[in-house]
């Protein structure tokens, strides 16, 4: 039930990431003309989309694995 417990608390939290964040951005710089003397460099912006459904369905597994792994409670009757 542990396992459950720990993934399930990874998923949540990837999914409040996933909506938190948009879209990643990763920055760079390209060589496009490299003849003799001359360099020309350009500066890329590189978009990742993280879709917001995918995030809403990781956090709904998340949910769902923290709820599933929580210790049971005894099932007897109180006096």
């Amino acid at each position: 039930m542990r396992a459950y417990m720990i993934i399930g608390l990874a998923l949540a939290a990837a999914g409040v990431l996933g909506l938190a964040l948009e879209h990643l951005v990763f920055d760079g710089v390209q060589e496009i003309i490299d003849a003799g003397s001359i360099k020309v460099m350009a500066r890329t912006d590189r978009f990742f989309p993280v879709t917001t459904l995918l995030s809403v369905f990781t956090l709904a597994g998340g949910l769902a694995l923290l709820v599933l792994g929580r210790p049971r409670r005894s099932g007897g009757a109180a006096e």
